[in-house]
């Protein structure tokens, strides 16, 4: 068995194509109860507002700018997110799948390992690498 590593999965998707909130939190809460039961251990994870109350910064050689609201026109916007320990990243993202399958359109789901610094976690965070 692998060492467990920590990953933020990142939920990306339109954020108009959500017909119905009550079959789409109930996704979420069948994803949370077959990460436990298959020892993927949720740590954390937050839904996000709508793309349009964002807030940028952007920092260049002249200086930083904030702007409102997405910085790009794009159909997928980062819709939440959950932070997971898992020794399964394949397992994990196939339970994940219909977090954004069920929506019209789809949507994309992104799994990155989290760096760890310390000493001997650059090893850690290393090995974990890319999944697929």
């Amino acid at each position: 068995m692998t060492t467990p590593t920590t990953y933020t999965l990142l939920l990306w998707g339109d954020p108009d194509a959500c017909d119905d909130l009550a079959a789409a939190y109930a996704a979420h809460d069948r994803f949370a109860q077959e990460c436990a039961a298959q020892g993927h251990e949720i740590l954390g994870g937050e839904e996000l507002t709508s793309p349009t109350t964002a807030r940028v910064l952007r920092v260049g050689a002249g200086g930083s700018e904030v702007t409102d609201g997405p910085f790009a026109e794009l159909t997928e916007q980062l819709g939440g997110f959950y932070l997971v320990r898992t020794s399964d990243p394949e397992g994990l993202l196939r339970l994940a799948a219909p977090l954004v399958m069920d929506e019209v359109g789809g949507g994309t789901l992104e799994l990155r390992a989290v760096v760890t610094h310390g000493a001997g976690d650059e090893a850690t965070a290393a090995q974990a690498g890319a999944v697929g």
